[in-house]
Protein backbone atom coordinates (compact mmCIF):
# COMPACT_ATOMS: atom_id res chain seq x y z
CA UNK A 1 0.00 0.00 0.00
CA UNK A 2 1.35 3.71 -1.05
CA UNK A 3 2.14 5.68 2.05
CA UNK A 4 0.02 8.87 1.88
CA UNK A 5 2.17 12.55 2.30
CA UNK A 6 3.49 13.56 5.70
CA UNK A 7 1.43 16.76 5.83
CA UNK A 8 -2.28 14.76 5.25
CA UNK A 9 -0.96 12.17 8.01
CA UNK A 10 -1.85 12.35 11.92
CA UNK A 11 1.51 11.89 13.86
CA UNK A 12 2.57 8.60 14.71
CA UNK A 13 -0.26 7.32 12.63
CA UNK A 14 0.23 4.42 10.41
CA UNK A 15 -1.44 5.00 6.53
CA UNK A 16 -4.39 1.98 7.31
CA UNK A 17 -5.37 3.75 10.68
CA UNK A 18 -5.49 7.07 9.36
CA UNK A 19 -7.95 5.79 6.50
CA UNK A 20 -9.54 4.18 9.29
CA UNK A 21 -9.89 7.43 11.22
CA UNK A 22 -11.23 9.83 8.00
CA UNK A 23 -13.64 7.46 7.39
CA UNK A 24 -14.92 7.52 10.89
CA UNK A 25 -14.98 11.15 10.93
CA UNK A 26 -16.83 11.91 7.27
CA UNK A 27 -19.06 9.43 9.08
CA UNK A 28 -19.40 11.26 12.34
CA UNK A 29 -19.95 14.47 10.40
CA UNK A 30 -22.88 13.00 8.05
CA UNK A 31 -24.78 11.49 11.35
CA UNK A 32 -24.57 14.50 12.94
CA UNK A 33 -25.74 16.90 9.75
CA UNK A 34 -28.80 14.17 9.19
CA UNK A 35 -29.72 14.44 12.96
CA UNK A 36 -29.73 18.82 12.62
CA UNK A 37 -31.72 18.60 9.55
CA UNK A 38 -33.99 15.43 10.74
CA UNK A 39 -34.37 17.95 14.33
CA UNK A 40 -35.30 21.45 12.49
CA UNK A 41 -37.81 19.57 10.03
CA UNK A 42 -41.65 19.64 11.24
CA UNK A 43 -42.95 16.30 11.15
CA UNK A 44 -46.70 16.22 9.28
CA UNK A 45 -49.32 14.76 11.86
CA UNK A 46 -50.57 11.21 11.03
CA UNK A 47 -54.43 10.07 11.19
CA UNK A 48 -54.44 7.97 13.77
CA UNK A 49 -57.11 5.10 11.62
CA UNK A 50 -58.76 4.73 8.50
CA UNK A 51 -61.70 7.00 9.11
CA UNK A 52 -59.93 9.73 9.45
CA UNK A 53 -57.97 9.35 6.43
CA UNK A 54 -61.26 8.93 4.35
CA UNK A 55 -62.86 12.14 3.12
CA UNK A 56 -66.63 11.35 2.21
CA UNK A 57 -67.96 13.27 -1.03
CA UNK A 58 -70.87 14.39 0.77
CA UNK A 59 -68.03 16.71 3.01
CA UNK A 60 -65.91 17.87 0.10
CA UNK A 61 -67.42 17.39 -2.79
CA UNK A 62 -65.03 18.80 -5.04
CA UNK A 63 -62.93 16.21 -6.90
CA UNK A 64 -59.47 15.01 -5.97
CA UNK A 65 -56.68 12.43 -7.48
CA UNK A 66 -58.44 8.96 -7.31
CA UNK A 67 -62.21 9.84 -8.15
CA UNK A 68 -64.15 8.33 -10.98
CA UNK A 69 -66.53 10.86 -12.67
CA UNK A 70 -68.75 11.23 -15.02
CA UNK A 71 -68.79 14.01 -17.88
CA UNK A 72 -72.09 14.62 -19.82
CA UNK A 73 -71.88 16.62 -23.23
CA UNK A 74 -75.12 18.24 -22.75
CA UNK A 75 -76.75 15.26 -25.47
CA UNK A 76 -77.22 12.60 -23.39
CA UNK A 77 -73.83 11.13 -23.64
CA UNK A 78 -72.44 10.51 -20.33
CA UNK A 79 -68.87 8.49 -20.06
CA UNK A 80 -66.91 7.63 -16.82
CA UNK A 81 -63.66 8.36 -16.75
CA UNK A 82 -60.87 7.93 -13.67
CA UNK A 83 -59.66 7.19 -11.19
CA UNK A 84 -58.42 10.98 -11.59
CA UNK A 85 -54.18 11.05 -12.01
CA UNK A 86 -51.40 13.95 -11.79
CA UNK A 87 -50.35 14.12 -15.58
CA UNK A 88 -53.05 11.88 -17.68
CA UNK A 89 -56.07 12.91 -20.04
CA UNK A 90 -58.32 11.85 -21.94
CA UNK A 91 -58.01 12.06 -26.07
CA UNK A 92 -61.04 12.10 -28.07
CA UNK A 93 -62.42 13.63 -30.94
CA UNK A 94 -63.93 16.40 -29.34
CA UNK A 95 -60.47 17.06 -27.91
CA UNK A 96 -58.49 16.69 -25.12
CA UNK A 97 -59.40 16.73 -21.25
CA UNK A 98 -57.03 16.51 -18.76
CA UNK A 99 -57.28 15.59 -15.42
CA UNK A 100 -55.06 18.13 -13.76
CA UNK A 101 -58.26 20.50 -15.06
CA UNK A 102 -60.47 18.70 -13.02
CA UNK A 103 -59.15 18.09 -9.93
CA UNK A 104 -60.27 21.22 -7.15
CA UNK A 105 -63.65 21.55 -9.25
CA UNK A 106 -67.01 20.83 -7.77
CA UNK A 107 -69.65 18.68 -9.33
CA UNK A 108 -71.93 20.53 -12.17
CA UNK A 109 -69.05 22.55 -13.37
CA UNK A 110 -68.26 23.23 -16.87
CA UNK A 111 -64.82 22.17 -18.26
CA UNK A 112 -63.71 22.42 -21.76
CA UNK A 113 -61.49 20.57 -23.97
CA UNK A 114 -58.29 22.33 -25.92
CA UNK A 115 -61.15 22.45 -29.10
CA UNK A 116 -63.60 24.04 -27.28
CA UNK A 117 -65.74 21.31 -26.80
CA UNK A 118 -67.91 21.88 -23.31
CA UNK A 119 -68.30 19.21 -20.35
CA UNK A 120 -70.05 18.90 -17.37
CA UNK A 121 -68.70 17.20 -14.09
CA UNK A 122 -71.13 14.85 -12.28
CA UNK A 123 -70.47 11.99 -9.66
CA UNK A 124 -71.51 8.93 -11.08
CA UNK A 125 -75.16 7.33 -9.81
CA UNK A 126 -75.26 3.57 -8.54
CA UNK A 127 -76.72 2.37 -11.99
CA UNK A 128 -74.24 3.82 -13.93
CA UNK A 129 -71.16 3.03 -12.61
CA UNK A 130 -72.01 -0.78 -12.46
CA UNK A 131 -72.88 -0.63 -15.65
CA UNK A 132 -69.81 1.32 -17.62
CA UNK A 133 -66.98 0.58 -15.06
CA UNK A 134 -64.03 -1.52 -16.31
CA UNK A 135 -65.18 -5.25 -15.53
CA UNK A 136 -63.97 -9.11 -16.69
CA UNK A 137 -67.49 -10.58 -16.12
CA UNK A 138 -71.17 -10.16 -17.03
CA UNK A 139 -72.75 -7.61 -14.79
CA UNK A 140 -75.97 -7.79 -13.26
CA UNK A 141 -78.02 -5.05 -14.60
CA UNK A 142 -79.74 -2.19 -12.39
CA UNK A 143 -83.41 -3.62 -13.45
CA UNK A 144 -82.55 -7.15 -11.48
CA UNK A 145 -79.77 -6.22 -9.02
CA UNK A 146 -82.61 -3.45 -7.10
CA UNK A 147 -85.34 -6.14 -7.81
CA UNK A 148 -82.54 -8.72 -6.00
CA UNK A 149 -82.14 -6.40 -2.66
CA UNK A 150 -86.10 -6.34 -2.63
CA UNK A 151 -86.34 -10.22 -2.35
CA UNK A 152 -83.47 -10.05 -0.05
CA UNK A 153 -85.49 -8.57 2.47
CA UNK A 154 -82.00 -6.44 3.65
CA UNK A 155 -82.26 -4.31 6.39
CA UNK A 156 -79.04 -1.67 8.12
CA UNK A 157 -76.83 -4.36 10.17
CA UNK A 158 -78.19 -7.44 7.94
CA UNK A 159 -75.10 -10.02 7.59
CA UNK A 160 -75.09 -11.42 4.05
CA UNK A 161 -73.83 -13.89 2.07
CA UNK A 162 -73.07 -13.78 -1.57
CA UNK A 163 -71.51 -16.04 -4.24
CA UNK A 164 -70.44 -15.28 -7.32
CA UNK A 165 -68.76 -11.52 -7.23
CA UNK A 166 -68.54 -11.02 -10.95
CA UNK A 167 -67.41 -7.04 -11.40
CA UNK A 168 -68.92 -6.35 -8.08
CA UNK A 169 -71.79 -4.57 -8.72
CA UNK A 170 -74.37 -6.99 -6.86
CA UNK A 171 -71.49 -6.23 -4.17
CA UNK A 172 -72.19 -2.56 -3.80
CA UNK A 173 -76.04 -2.54 -3.90
CA UNK A 174 -76.38 -5.19 -1.38
CA UNK A 175 -73.63 -2.94 0.56
CA UNK A 176 -75.52 0.04 0.40
CA UNK A 177 -79.23 -1.80 1.43
CA UNK A 178 -76.85 -2.83 4.73
CA UNK A 179 -74.78 -0.59 5.42
CA UNK A 180 -74.93 0.04 9.16
CA UNK A 181 -73.46 -0.68 12.68
CA UNK A 182 -73.12 -4.43 12.76
CA UNK A 183 -73.43 -4.96 8.78
CA UNK A 184 -71.06 -7.46 7.37
CA UNK A 185 -71.29 -9.07 3.76
CA UNK A 186 -68.80 -12.16 2.67
CA UNK A 187 -68.66 -12.17 -1.71
CA UNK A 188 -67.41 -15.02 -2.87
CA UNK A 189 -65.86 -15.62 -6.47
CA UNK A 190 -63.37 -18.46 -7.38
CA UNK A 191 -62.02 -16.45 -10.21
CA UNK A 192 -59.03 -15.04 -8.80
CA UNK A 193 -59.13 -11.89 -11.63
CA UNK A 194 -62.87 -11.09 -10.90
CA UNK A 195 -62.66 -10.97 -7.39
CA UNK A 196 -59.55 -8.53 -7.49
CA UNK A 197 -61.06 -6.43 -10.13
CA UNK A 198 -64.27 -6.14 -8.17
CA UNK A 199 -62.53 -5.72 -4.73
CA UNK A 200 -60.80 -2.52 -7.03
CA UNK A 201 -64.25 -1.20 -8.35
CA UNK A 202 -65.96 -1.25 -5.39
CA UNK A 203 -63.57 0.88 -3.36
CA UNK A 204 -63.49 3.21 -6.12
CA UNK A 205 -67.02 3.96 -6.08
CA UNK A 206 -67.34 7.59 -4.24
CA UNK A 207 -63.96 7.23 -2.35
CA UNK A 208 -64.91 3.33 -1.30
CA UNK A 209 -67.51 4.65 0.25
CA UNK A 210 -68.85 1.11 1.01
CA UNK A 211 -66.04 -0.75 1.10
CA UNK A 212 -65.77 -1.09 5.01
CA UNK A 213 -67.48 -4.75 6.10
CA UNK A 214 -66.72 -6.21 2.77
CA UNK A 215 -64.52 -9.96 2.88
CA UNK A 216 -63.74 -11.03 -0.65
CA UNK A 217 -62.47 -14.48 -0.76
CA UNK A 218 -60.93 -15.70 -3.77
CA UNK A 219 -61.69 -19.36 -3.27
CA UNK A 220 -60.56 -21.52 -6.42
CA UNK A 221 -61.33 -24.67 -4.03
CA UNK A 222 -64.66 -23.55 -4.76
CA UNK A 223 -67.70 -22.19 -2.68
CA UNK A 224 -68.04 -25.50 -0.86
CA UNK A 225 -64.38 -24.74 0.47
CA UNK A 226 -65.66 -21.81 1.86
CA UNK A 227 -68.50 -22.93 3.61
CA UNK A 228 -66.40 -26.03 5.54
CA UNK A 229 -64.44 -22.83 6.36
CA UNK A 230 -67.20 -20.24 7.59
CA UNK A 231 -69.08 -23.34 9.59
CA UNK A 232 -65.56 -24.27 11.63
CA UNK A 233 -65.20 -27.54 9.76
CA UNK A 234 -61.75 -28.92 8.34
CA UNK A 235 -60.82 -27.37 5.21
CA UNK A 236 -58.60 -29.34 4.41
CA UNK A 237 -60.72 -32.46 3.66
CA UNK A 238 -61.06 -32.79 -0.02
CA UNK A 239 -63.58 -34.63 -2.15
CA UNK A 240 -61.06 -36.72 -4.15
CA UNK A 241 -59.45 -40.21 -2.60
CA UNK A 242 -56.06 -41.46 -3.28
CA UNK A 243 -56.09 -45.37 -3.63
CA UNK A 244 -52.57 -46.98 -2.83
CA UNK A 245 -51.33 -46.96 -6.41
CA UNK A 246 -51.31 -43.28 -6.37
CA UNK A 247 -54.73 -42.82 -8.66
CA UNK A 248 -56.83 -40.27 -7.27
CA UNK A 249 -60.58 -40.46 -7.86
CA UNK A 250 -63.93 -38.20 -7.52
CA UNK A 251 -66.63 -38.51 -4.64
CA UNK A 252 -68.03 -40.81 -7.25
CA UNK A 253 -65.41 -43.14 -7.43
CA UNK A 254 -65.10 -42.10 -11.04
CA UNK A 255 -61.08 -41.55 -11.86
CA UNK A 256 -59.31 -38.35 -12.43
CA UNK A 257 -57.84 -37.57 -15.35
CA UNK A 258 -54.51 -35.95 -15.72
CA UNK A 259 -56.00 -32.68 -16.52
CA UNK A 260 -58.11 -32.82 -13.80
CA UNK A 261 -55.40 -33.82 -11.11
CA UNK A 262 -53.32 -31.19 -12.67
CA UNK A 263 -56.33 -28.61 -11.95
CA UNK A 264 -56.32 -29.83 -8.17
CA UNK A 265 -52.79 -29.62 -7.19
CA UNK A 266 -52.85 -25.84 -8.97
CA UNK A 267 -56.13 -25.22 -6.92
CA UNK A 268 -54.43 -26.70 -3.79
CA UNK A 269 -51.40 -24.37 -3.91
CA UNK A 270 -52.87 -21.27 -4.82
CA UNK A 271 -56.21 -21.74 -1.99
CA UNK A 272 -55.47 -19.27 0.74
CA UNK A 273 -58.30 -18.73 3.03
CA UNK A 274 -58.37 -15.53 5.62
CA UNK A 275 -59.23 -16.33 9.01
CA UNK A 276 -62.71 -17.05 9.76
CA UNK A 277 -64.13 -13.63 11.16
CA UNK A 278 -67.52 -14.91 12.46
CA UNK A 279 -68.64 -17.01 15.78
CA UNK A 280 -69.22 -21.04 15.54
CA UNK A 281 -72.76 -21.30 14.36
CA UNK A 282 -73.20 -18.13 12.84
CA UNK A 283 -75.78 -17.78 10.50
CA UNK A 284 -76.96 -15.04 7.64
CA UNK A 285 -79.92 -13.32 7.41
CA UNK A 286 -79.75 -13.54 3.49
CA UNK A 287 -77.68 -15.05 0.81
CA UNK A 288 -77.60 -14.13 -3.09
CA UNK A 289 -76.08 -17.05 -5.39
CA UNK A 290 -75.22 -16.00 -8.96
CA UNK A 291 -73.59 -19.47 -10.21
CA UNK A 292 -73.90 -21.65 -13.15
CA UNK A 293 -75.05 -24.68 -11.17
CA UNK A 294 -76.71 -23.17 -7.50
CA UNK A 295 -78.58 -26.79 -6.47
CA UNK A 296 -75.05 -27.79 -6.06
CA UNK A 297 -74.61 -25.64 -2.99
CA UNK A 298 -78.01 -25.33 -1.76
CA UNK A 299 -78.10 -28.21 0.91
CA UNK A 300 -74.51 -26.91 2.42
CA UNK A 301 -75.37 -23.29 2.89
CA UNK A 302 -78.58 -24.67 4.79
CA UNK A 303 -77.19 -24.42 7.94
CA UNK A 304 -75.90 -20.95 7.13
CA UNK A 305 -79.38 -19.53 6.65
CA UNK A 306 -81.68 -17.92 9.62
CA UNK A 307 -84.62 -20.01 9.59
CA UNK A 308 -87.43 -18.15 7.99
CA UNK A 309 -84.66 -15.64 5.83
CA UNK A 310 -84.83 -15.87 2.13
CA UNK A 311 -82.35 -16.54 -0.71
CA UNK A 312 -82.16 -15.32 -3.93
CA UNK A 313 -81.08 -17.18 -7.00
CA UNK A 314 -80.33 -15.22 -10.32
CA UNK A 315 -80.31 -18.13 -13.26
CA UNK A 316 -79.73 -16.99 -16.64
CA UNK A 317 -82.93 -18.94 -18.68
CA UNK A 318 -86.00 -21.36 -17.33
CA UNK A 319 -84.51 -24.44 -18.03
CA UNK A 320 -82.24 -23.52 -15.11
CA UNK A 321 -85.23 -22.55 -13.11
CA UNK A 322 -87.15 -25.53 -13.85
CA UNK A 323 -84.31 -28.21 -13.36
CA UNK A 324 -83.96 -26.80 -9.66
CA UNK A 325 -87.64 -26.77 -9.23
CA UNK A 326 -87.75 -30.49 -10.08
CA UNK A 327 -84.40 -31.14 -8.05
CA UNK A 328 -85.79 -30.16 -5.11
CA UNK A 329 -88.71 -31.90 -5.65
CA UNK A 330 -86.39 -35.30 -5.87
CA UNK A 331 -84.85 -34.47 -2.51
CA UNK A 332 -88.35 -32.81 -0.41
CA UNK A 333 -87.11 -35.10 2.24
CA UNK A 334 -82.99 -33.61 2.62
CA UNK A 335 -83.48 -29.91 2.68
CA UNK A 336 -86.28 -27.56 3.62
CA UNK A 337 -86.71 -24.41 1.13
CA UNK A 338 -89.89 -23.05 -0.80
CA UNK A 339 -89.96 -21.48 -3.92
CA UNK A 340 -91.92 -18.37 -2.79
CA UNK A 341 -91.84 -16.36 -6.15
CA UNK A 342 -90.04 -16.34 -9.58
CA UNK A 343 -89.61 -13.31 -11.49
CA UNK A 344 -88.91 -12.09 -14.94
CA UNK A 345 -87.84 -8.05 -14.85
CA UNK A 346 -88.24 -6.00 -17.56
CA UNK A 347 -88.20 -1.83 -17.37
CA UNK A 348 -89.71 -0.27 -20.37
CA UNK A 349 -88.28 3.18 -20.97
CA UNK A 350 -90.43 5.79 -22.50
CA UNK A 351 -89.82 8.68 -24.13
CA UNK A 352 -91.73 12.16 -23.50
CA UNK A 353 -90.44 15.00 -25.25
CA UNK A 354 -91.77 18.22 -27.45
CA UNK A 355 -92.23 18.72 -30.56
CA UNK A 356 -93.30 21.71 -33.27
CA UNK A 357 -96.28 21.82 -34.87
CA UNK A 358 -95.50 22.64 -38.37
CA UNK A 359 -98.42 23.98 -39.51
CA UNK A 360 -98.73 26.31 -36.40
CA UNK A 361 -95.18 27.24 -36.25
CA UNK A 362 -95.58 29.34 -39.65
CA UNK A 363 -91.95 30.40 -40.05
CA UNK A 364 -91.36 31.98 -36.71
CA UNK A 365 -88.61 29.04 -35.91
CA UNK A 366 -86.69 26.76 -37.23
CA UNK A 367 -88.22 23.07 -36.83
CA UNK A 368 -85.76 20.48 -36.11
CA UNK A 369 -84.28 19.07 -33.15
CA UNK A 370 -85.64 17.50 -29.73
CA UNK A 371 -85.84 19.30 -25.73
CA UNK A 372 -87.10 21.07 -23.51
CA UNK A 373 -89.66 23.42 -24.09
CA UNK A 374 -88.48 27.11 -23.15
CA UNK A 375 -89.34 30.64 -24.45
CA UNK A 376 -88.90 32.05 -27.61
CA UNK A 377 -85.51 33.81 -27.71
CA UNK A 378 -82.59 34.53 -30.20
CA UNK A 379 -78.90 32.78 -29.51
CA UNK A 380 -76.57 35.58 -28.42
CA UNK A 381 -73.33 35.69 -30.58
CA UNK A 382 -70.53 33.95 -29.15
CA UNK A 383 -66.82 35.42 -28.91
CA UNK A 384 -65.82 35.65 -32.60
CA UNK A 385 -69.16 35.50 -34.14
CA UNK A 386 -71.30 37.76 -35.94
CA UNK A 387 -74.84 38.56 -36.27
CA UNK A 388 -74.84 36.44 -39.59
CA UNK A 389 -73.84 33.34 -38.69
CA UNK A 390 -75.85 30.61 -37.91
CA UNK A 391 -75.39 30.16 -34.44
CA UNK A 392 -78.19 32.82 -34.33
CA UNK A 393 -80.94 31.14 -35.51
CA UNK A 394 -83.40 28.96 -33.06
CA UNK A 395 -84.00 25.79 -33.12
CA UNK A 396 -87.21 23.65 -32.29
CA UNK A 397 -85.38 22.16 -29.55
CA UNK A 398 -85.23 25.36 -27.38
CA UNK A 399 -87.34 28.25 -28.83
CA UNK A 400 -91.12 26.41 -29.82
CA UNK A 401 -93.77 28.72 -28.98
CA UNK A 402 -96.17 27.85 -26.55
CA UNK A 403 -99.27 27.66 -29.42
CA UNK A 404 -96.99 25.77 -31.35
CA UNK A 405 -96.07 22.92 -28.77
CA UNK A 406 -96.93 19.27 -29.10
CA UNK A 407 -96.22 16.42 -27.19
CA UNK A 408 -95.17 13.23 -27.81
CA UNK A 409 -94.91 10.18 -25.04
CA UNK A 410 -94.09 6.66 -26.42
CA UNK A 411 -92.14 3.88 -25.77
CA UNK A 412 -88.53 3.42 -26.79
CA UNK A 413 -87.93 1.44 -29.77
CA UNK A 414 -84.90 -0.48 -27.85
CA UNK A 415 -86.06 -2.26 -24.34
CA UNK A 416 -84.53 -3.67 -22.43
CA UNK A 417 -85.01 -7.06 -22.85
CA UNK A 418 -84.63 -10.26 -20.87
CA UNK A 419 -81.57 -10.31 -19.04
CA UNK A 420 -82.17 -13.20 -16.13
CA UNK A 421 -84.84 -15.03 -14.03
CA UNK A 422 -84.97 -13.66 -10.05
CA UNK A 423 -85.63 -17.11 -8.21
CA UNK A 424 -86.60 -16.52 -4.10
CA UNK A 425 -86.37 -19.11 -1.84
CA UNK A 426 -87.02 -19.20 1.76
CA UNK A 427 -85.51 -21.40 4.53
CA UNK A 428 -88.96 -23.11 6.76
CA UNK A 429 -87.62 -24.85 9.35
CA UNK A 430 -84.61 -23.87 12.41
Amino acid sequence: MATLPRLCRLPNTPPLSYLQHCRTNISLTHRSLRSISTSTAVPEPEPENEAERYISPQVDPKFRYGDVIVINDGKGDRRIIGPLKEGIFRDSNTGRLKHDDIVGMSPLSTIKTHKGAKFTLHWPTLDEYCTKVKRQASIMYPKDATSAVHLLDLFPGAHVLEAGTGNGSMTLYIQRAIQGPGSHLDTVDIRNEHSQQAEENVGRFWRGMYRPGIIFWRSVGGLQKVIKHLRGLETATDNTSESESGAEFDRDGRPLTKLEIKRKKLTEAKEVLPPNPHPVGHQYDAISLDLPDCKSVLLDLMPLLKPDRPMCLYMVNMSQVLELVQWMRKHDDKHSYIVERVLDVDWQEWSVRSAAVRSKVKGRVHVGGFGHVSLLRQAQPSDGETENQESNFTTAADNIPDDAVGWICRPLHMPTGHTGFLVQLRKNSE
